[in-house]
């Protein structure tokens, strides 16, 4: 195993300043990631919970610098995701109604914007295996 000898050399030399590093980035890394996941698992709950109720639609509404999530049904708002610390009336006084979806038109906007990626990501690989030959690499 030819990689040990290096990778102990480096780990000798680099080890305090990664462990000094990961002292104080672990917190934050770790608060920032486990932020992120509460969004996407709010987010999950309040389109699952739309599809439950009678003419289901959810609305993204922004408080304090906080995403949330309420579902409707009907016309009527039901809950939010995650629990809002003011009343749902107050919570929505202020949003755009107009920009209330049902999980179909979500699903379908969220495909639309993964399709758009793949279609950006193929195009820039194809560029740059197009100037790799072009440059003789």
């Amino acid at each position: 195993m030819s990689w040990i000898r290096p990778v102990g050399t480096k780990l000798v030399k680099y080890g305090p300043q990664a462990q000094l590093l990961w002292k104080h980035v672990a917190a934050p890394a770790t608060a920032a990631a486990g932020r992120t996941f509460a969004a996407q698992t709010a987010r999950r709950t309040a389109v699952k919970h739309a599809d439950t109720v009678v003419e289901g639609a959810i609305l993204n509404v922004m408080l304090d610098g906080e995403t949330y999530w309420v579902v409707f049904s009907g016309g009527e708002p039901v809950t939010a995701y995650p629990a809002a610390p003011v009343p749902l009336p107050e919570l929505i006084a202020h949003a755009n109604l107009s920009k209330k979806m049902t999980p179909d038109q979500y699903r379908s906007r969220q495909a639309e914007a993964s399709r758009t990626r793949k279609a950006v990501d193929t195009a820039r690989t194809v560029r740059q295996q197009y100037r790799r030959r072009r440059d003789g690499m």
